[in-house]
């Protein structure tokens, strides 16, 4: 689990400054503003880690897996932290993950699209746009390293099989997507 903080929480605290600075208005210096942007930090801290749950709800969808079965043990005997360190080092063998799926990234546009525009806080907009960054630093990561099994992740619930050009070209709208959010909420 320490792991998955340490390799997460750079990118979530870049991202959320680099946006905040861009975004704000700091000058003449006001507090108010400040207390903003910090949630949207925060906002963007908490959407990066909470993405971890996705790896929980695998384990009750798929109970019959071994990992599951395991993981469920460690629960059940209140050893929370080796639960939930066993997710993270065993995460390859997660492959259907509902919040990582091209599906959901659709969906997300949508979402997103609502909360920058209806929310008001900057947390919320920064817990909306911590979950994007998380699936797609995931997504490009994988593209380069595993393209197979990124295929097999984000196209699970579509039975086709994609192009790397196909993969490339969804991760690029997704991308531009997410890049023209960021720059609206500041």
């Amino acid at each position: 689990m320490k792991r998955y903080v340490l390799s997460h929480l750079p990118l979530a605290l870049g991202y959320g400054v680099l946006v905040a600075v861009i975004g704000g208005k700091w000058w003449p210096f006001e507090w108010r503003e400040l207390l903003q942007w910090s949630g949207w930090i925060v906002g963007v801290c908490v959407g990066v880690l909470i993405l971890f749950m996705d790896r929980i709800a695998y384990v009750y969808a798929y109970p019959q897996e071994q990992l599951s079965q395991q993981f469920l043990w460690f629960v059940k005997n209140k050893n929370w932290g080796r639960a939930l360190s066993i997710l993270d080092t065993r995460r390859a063998e997660q492959e259907k993950l509902t919040f990582r799926s091209a599906i959901f990234m659709g969906v997300w546009v949508l979402l997103a699209l609502f909360a920058i525009t209806s929310t008001s806080g900057l947390f919320g907009k920064g817990v909306v746009m911590g979950l994007m960054l998380h699936i797609l630093s995931d997504a490009w990561r994988m593209q380069r390293m595993n393209p197979e099994g990124l295929n097999r992740r984000l196209f699970w619930q579509i039975k086709r099989e994609f192009t790397v050009e196909e993969r490339v070209v969804f991760l690029f709208i997704l991308s531009a997507f997410f890049g023209w959010f960021s720059f609206w909420v500041s």
